[in-house]
């Protein structure tokens, strides 16, 4: 069976204790699984929220057999929306985890009956009368029905809470410490019993409220959510709901595979579970175990490790000066990280055609929402931690390149944006690897990834942009030959070269004749082509390292130290035959005429050679006055 799961954020230990569990029966059953997952529920930035967003539009639900829809995870209900309205249209059996939509089988544990469960324990076992509150996210459903379940209890039993008693937090460990201090600096006395949203905040509670110099549980008990790691561990141990997540998992493969025994809108509740602790004033007679001891051990190793790769990681991807050295980089550590399979794709699409004035706004479009390309080239394959086979081009529809051969049964497969804020660079896919995953490694480098390739993305547009102004600052942008300020610094060691070995310099002043008359009668698009055309009959005669300018709107100058007469006289005469070759070929409404003359001297400063073109000038100018005198114009 092929198996999508839609999940928005991998951040805390009940969503990772969920993917364990399908991962574990996707194992089991020799399924393939594919995870379009993203943290968008983290992040502040609209943009970056909208980039991670899109890996929702890279898979096409009909090719599943089966959906897992972890529907409590999306925060933003525009996009929760609009998953439920893809996931209906493409007739997938569906299996909906932790929030109740009646157009899927549903998985839950009674959130409001745990919650409820867990007060009356502090009410009746405890004696607590007075209960503060800290809530998650505020738009969340999980928060609002687990606050109802504490109200609920309070209701029964002849007890109230006041709503400057309740904190609205995040549902992470910050927010804990925050409504740690809120409720100290009440100008109350302390609750009874502070009950927590979840397990983060709650022991961020703990450890702030001893911080405070409370003793827990003799001032103050503190209850979480989740069954998370830390609270088997944290001293004193926590008293908190097991939400069954890793039982949800495998169960909600089971059901896949079962799909026909149930009706759309059916609600599965898994059992509620209390996990007695010691922050509730209970003796916990459970010894610790070694196991834990080894895992807590390992695990912080782990992570001061992780978190020098991480550094070194940022810092010379970031410090790659192209494209080819930072994939380099991008193998190096994929490899590094030893996973069974990874794979970098990015998107192919043809390079922008865009003028000077659009490269601020290129780089300001950061905001667009670009999304997948149809195709997509492989640029990273790592198989058992070693290279194999990389740039192939697929069809981003078909998710998996061609040396993974669609994924392999019984492995589990996690699907990352690869972006810059909206701006989609394309996808990377990590399978059989699910602790990289958990422990960030994987997510972590397909962040710095992002961030790099924009980087130099960035640089590129830099470095085009520095080229085009230089080109701007030297040459005509209609013809693209120098203009006056790249000519006069071009000319530069010419004027040297024949001040020091006492050379002759020659300039030929070209007039390009009846512009205003094509620019009156055939418009100024027409003179525009006159001008360029006129442009080209001077590079067309330029043969021994001359240069040449368009020295104002219909003139041109040619400059060069090569030259005596002959060879001047046979500049003007080339340059009358390529007109003439260009009138015969036709597809011009006029005909491409000019006045041109020279002026051949020797030169002992450079700067005298402002007067040396006035010179040719006038030259030019005898040449215009004889042709308008044999043509009887004057």
């Amino acid at each position: 069976m092929k198996i999508a799961v839609l999940v928005c954020g991998l951040i805390f230990d009940s969503q990772k204790a969920l993917m364990k569990g399908i991962e574990r029966k996707v194992r089991d059953l020799k399924d393939t699984c594919s995870v379009f997952c993203c943290h968008g529920n983290i992040a502040a930035n609209d943009d970056f929220i909208s980039g991670e967003y899109q890996i929702f539009d890279l898979p096409n639900l009909s090719d599943f057999d089966g959906i897992i829809f972890v529907k409590n995870t999306f925060a933003q209900p525009q996009l929760e929306a609009e998953l439920v309205a893809k996931i209906e249209a493409s007739n997938v059996p569906t299996v909906c985890i932790d929030r109740y939509d009646e157009h899927f089988v549903n998985i839950a544990t009674d959130e409001e009956g745990s919650i409820y469960a867990l007060t009356e324990h502090m009410i009746k076992e405890h004696d607590c009368k007075k209960f503060y509150f800290v809530r998650g996210h505020l738009g969340g459903s999980d928060n609002a029905i687990r606050e109802g379940g504490i109200r609920k209890a309070l209701r029964d039993n002849g007890l109230d809470m006041k709503d400057e008693w309740v904190f609205n937090g995040t549902y992470e460990y910050r927010s804990g410490i925050q409504a740690a201090n809120y409720f100290h600096n009440l100008d109350e006395k302390m609750a009874d019993c502070i009950m927590c949203c979840n397990d983060q905040m709650a022991v961020a509670v703990c450890m702030e409220l001893k911080r405070l110099g409370y003793k827990i549980p003799r001032d103050v008990k503190v209850t979480g959510v989740d069954f998370d790691f830390v609270s088997r561990v944290v001293t004193p141990k926590l008293t908190t709901v097991k939400r069954q997540q890793y039982q949800k998992g495998t169960k909600s493969v089971e059901i896949l595979h079962n799909f026909d025994k149930y009706e759309k809108g059916t609600l599965i509740n898994l059992p509620i579970v209390l996990s007695i602790g010691e922050t509730c004033g209970c003796r916990n007679k459970e010894e610790k175990h070694t196991d834990i001891d080894d895992t807590l051990a390992i695990d912080r190793y782990e992570q001061v490790e992780l978190n020098q790769t991480v550094k070194f990681m940022t810092v010379d991807f970031m410090s790659t000066p192209n494209y080819s050295s930072l994939i380099s980089q991008m193998c190096s550590y994929a490899y590094r990280m030893k996973p069974k399979e990874l794979y970098l794709n990015l998107n192919i699409k043809e390079e922008d055609e865009f003028e000077y004035s659009a490269f601020a706004e290129r780089l300001r479009s950061t905001d667009v929402k670009s999304g997948f390309t149809e195709k997509v080239q492989n640029i990273i394959s790592c198989q058992n931690g070693s290279p194999a086979y990389a740039g192939e081009v697929f069809e981003s529809k078909d998710l998996y390149p061609p040396v993974s051969n669609g994924g392999r049964p019984g492995v589990t497969y996690y699907f990352f944006p690869i972006h810059f804020q909206s701006r989609i660079f394309g996808y990377a896919i990590i399978g059989e690897s699910g602790e990289l995953v958990r422990n960030d490694f994987f997510p972590n480098w397909a962040t710095i990834c992002s961030n790099a390739l924009e980087n130099i993305r960035k640089t590129q547009i830099m470095e085009e942009m520095i080229s085009t102004l230089d080109k701007m600052w030297v040459y005509d942008t209609l013809t693209g030959i120098y203009n006056r300020a790249g000519f006069f610094k071009m000319s530069e060691p010419i004027l040297e070269d024949c001040i020091k070995n006492n050379k002759k310099l020659c300039v030929v002043f070209l007039d390009v004749d009846g512009l205003k008359d094509i620019n009156d009668n055939l418009g100024h698009d027409q003179g525009d082509i006159l001008i360029k055309e006129t442009a080209n009959v001077m590079k067309a005669v330029k043969k021994h390292g001359e240069i040449i300018m368009r020295y104002g709107g219909d003139e041109f100058v040619l400059l060069t130290s090569d030259y005596d007469e002959a060879k001047a006289d046979a500049c003007l005469a080339a340059i009358e035959a390529e007109m003439d070759r260009i009138n015969k070929e036709g597809g011009h409404p006029f005909a491409i005429e000019a006045s041109a003359g020279y002026f051949i001297t020797s030169v002992h400063d450079k700067e005298e050679i402002n007067d040396i073109i006035e010179k040719a000038d006038q030259e030019m100018y005898k040449k215009k006055y004889i042709k308008k005198a044999l043509k009887g114009k004057i």
